[in-house]
């Protein structure tokens, strides 16, 4: 079960978390189809549970970039709308990944599914990192 939520943290401060889970080799079914797709963090189940009781470091170290720059390392196909031939709100000066006013519509072109990564980017804007925890099957 995915879940979000935000982790104290010496080294960085409050951390916005979204976790995925991952049993054996796959990822919860929610999120499957969306294994592979994008560079998420990974990180043990014993590193998670660490870093809910406190100790951050080993969890901070394996983050990489910051979520708003995961955005920038998308391909450059992928920071317009999918559905700018089809849209009638389409606006070019508005409908774009790393634009301000990105409208909550927005689904990246040439990424898919499009749906769940739509919902990674919208995490990312909002500065949530998202993670998959590993778990033993």
């Amino acid at each position: 079960m995915p879940r979000r939520l935000q982790l104290p943290s010496p080294e960085m401060g409050t951390l916005q978390l979204y976790l995925i889970y991952c049993y054996g080799d796959a990822w919860e079914e929610e999120w499957l189809p969306m294994q592979g797709v994008l560079d998420l963090p990974s990180v043990s189940k014993d590193v998670m549970d660490h870093a809910l009781r406190g100790w951050t470091r080993p969890l901070v170290d394996s983050l990489g970039p910051p979520p708003k720059g995961k955005l920038l390392l998308l391909p450059r196909s992928a920071r317009t709308c999918a559905n700018k031939g089809t849209c009638p709100s389409f606006d070019a000066k508005q409908c774009g990944l790393l634009l301000k006013k990105m409208p909550w519509c927005f689904e990246s072109e040439g990424l898919e599914p499009r749906l769940l990564v739509a919902e990674v980017i919208k995490l990312w804007r909002e500065e949530v990192y998202v993670v998959v925890v590993r778990e033993d099957a």
